[in-house]
């Protein structure tokens, strides 16, 4: 159980929310503080969301009833959410490929701008953003009810998720801070790269995680 919650806390890495401000972040002249304000709101917000999940389900039918049927559905239904949201996702990445829309010309001042004021402002992203973080952690909160561990345990566990979740934001927030020049001069290429494929990792990343789910509750019915 545990190293599933691991392989979804990995998948949930590629959540677009995540990717998508790295590419903002390191746009800007200061993107150490765009970093830490996102992952400070957003550790906040899920590690309260995941415990207000886990321990919701602790007392439920879906955890404390029949294993045999909860483990057949419940990966069917979170598997086949997950394959409707790569879907959605590609659907729009098609279409914003087959008609690109021409960049704002005022593009850069706002990134100016986030970049001088954005700390408070990434802070209140990172709440708003990752109250919904996507498929995969609802599927890890799920799993984690059905540890039985003590509150302290269960509240590590979901900590643990959520930091191995946030890992595309803290690797480039600890890079700047140990080697900040040698960071800038690695970023460019990178964030060209991110910029370009964002989309495609994201539903990617879906479509596998919920053919698995599916595959998985099958196996179980």
């Amino acid at each position: 159980m545990l190293i599933e919650i691991f392989l979804l806390a990995v998948g949930s890495m590629f959540w677009p929310a995540l990717l998508a401000v790295d590419v903002v972040a390191l746009r800007t002249d200061r993107p150490v503080r765009i970093l830490a304000g996102f992952l400070a709101g957003g550790m906040v917000t899920t590690v309260a969301v995941g415990c207000a999940i886990v321990f919701a389900l602790e007392d439920t039918a879906l955890v404390t009833g029949s294993r045999h049927t909860t483990d057949a559905v419940v990966p069917i239904v979170l598997g086949a959410a997950a394959l409707l949201a790569a879907y959605l996702i590609r659907r729009d990445d098609r279409h914003r490929t087959a008609n690109p829309q021409p960049k704002k010309p005022d593009s850069s001042s706002r990134i100016e701008r986030l970049g001088r004021h954005g700390g408070g402002l990434a802070f209140l992203t990172g709440i708003v953003l990752n109250v919904f973080p996507g498929v995969l952690p609802f599927i890890a909160m799920k799993d984690i009810a059905e540890l039985d561990y003590s509150t302290a345990g269960a509240i590590a566990v979901i900590v643990a998720f959520y930091l191995v979740m946030f890992i595309p934001v803290e690797g480039p927030l600890v890079s700047f801070l140990v080697a900040p020049r040698r960071t800038e001069e690695a970023v460019t290429s990178f964030n060209a790269w991110l910029d370009r494929n964002l989309r495609k990792v994201a539903w990617v990343v879906l479509a596998v995680f919920g053919a698995f789910e599916i595959v998985r509750g099958i196996f179980a019915a």
